[in-house]
């Protein structure tokens, strides 16, 4: 099927955020997975045939971990560099997608290399807090330790694992975004802001990367916000934003205003580093743009746009 993407950007943009189950292989590693990253293609067609211009963001958590892994053991000074790995990742990641969507959409695709602006005073840098990689044992985690890096230890299934943690500063601007807004309105599917975007600060007039990863979801809803998108959507592994998650009185919850869920967010209902940026990413989107946002896994978003599924987050 050809899908609609003519010129002169439609009044209706969406911005899909896309989880690492999107892209990912179900057994781990971040090993893309090609028939995830076909169903994502999929949705992509859906949007676009439901009148809407489309942005897709991704995370890279996974791969930028395993590409700094690789570069360690060859002690390539470009293992210290997380700007430049969340550029390659950007790359890598966004050409699989690219490649799926041009052929199930037949629409012109683009990857942008898309760097995000950050403060250079941000306290986040003394603070690393940004889970990349995969998980580590006591070993491989006193390896990083050694070169220096920051490693957080973790309780999954009762078991004892670590994994390293990055700084991860706020996102305030997004660089290539006029770019962006003209591929839109040439007709384009745009990919951008790829693992929340590289990394910099401004110097001197211009921009340098720095060392950090920033947190995809909120890059995504600035990016969002700044394009002035009619929708806000992230695909994550749960149907929709739960209640007392992992707890026997789970349950889910349809619908949010922006006030509940600032209050949920600064009572501490939602897992930092998982759920917790999520929301707030989507409470500030609409927020700033008065538009709704969403939250719901991939297999459940055309039953989420209909109110049958997912968390939609309202102005009131």
């Amino acid at each position: 099927m050809v899908y609609s993407c003519s010129p002169n950007m439609s009044k209706r943009v969406a911005v899909v955020a896309l989880g690492g189950n999107a892209i990912e292989d179900p057994s781990g590693g971040g090993k893309p997975d090609a028939a995830r990253i076909m169903f994502t293609a999929q949705i992509v067609g859906f949007l676009l045939g439901e009148g809407y211009s489309v942005v897709v963001t991704h995370g890279n958590g996974p791969q930028v971990g395993e590409l700094q892994a690789a570069l360690l053991k060859v002690g390539s000074p470009l293992a210290s560099r997380l700007d430049l790995l969340v550029a390659m990742t950007q790359g890598e990641i966004g050409q699989l997608l690219a490649e799926s969507i041009r052929s199930v959409t037949r629409a012109e695709c683009v990857v942008v290399l898309t760097s995000v602006v950050v403060s250079k005073d941000d306290p986040a840098f003394s603070k690393p807090t940004k889970p990349i990689g995969r998980y580590l044992d006591e070993v491989e985690s006193a390896a990083l330790v050694r070169q220096g890096l920051s490693v957080r230890e973790l309780r999954v299934d009762g078991h004892r694992v670590y994994r390293q943690v990055v700084p991860s500063p706020s996102p305030i601007d997004v660089v290539e975004l006029q770019a962006i807004r003209v591929l839109l309105e040439q007709g384009s599917v745009v990919i951008a802001c790829g693992g929340g975007g590289i990394p910099v600060i401004r110097v001197n007039g211009g921009f340098t990367g720095v060392n950090a990863v920033i947190d995809k979801d909120l890059a995504s809803g600035l990016l969002a916000e700044k394009l002035g998108a009619t929708f806000f959507i992230i695909l994550t592994s749960v149907d929709a934003v739960m209640m007392d998650y992992g707890r026997p009185s789970q349950r889910p919850i349809p619908r949010l205003s922006v006030s509940q869920a600032e209050r949920l967010l600064s009572e501490g209902a939602f897992e930092e580093g998982s759920m917790a940026p999520k929301v707030l990413a989507c409470a500030k989107y609409t927020r700033a743009t008065k538009n709704d946002s969403l939250i719901t896994s991939p297999e459940r978003l055309r039953d989420a746009l209909k109110g049958f599924a997912g968390t939609r987050i309202v102005e009131a």
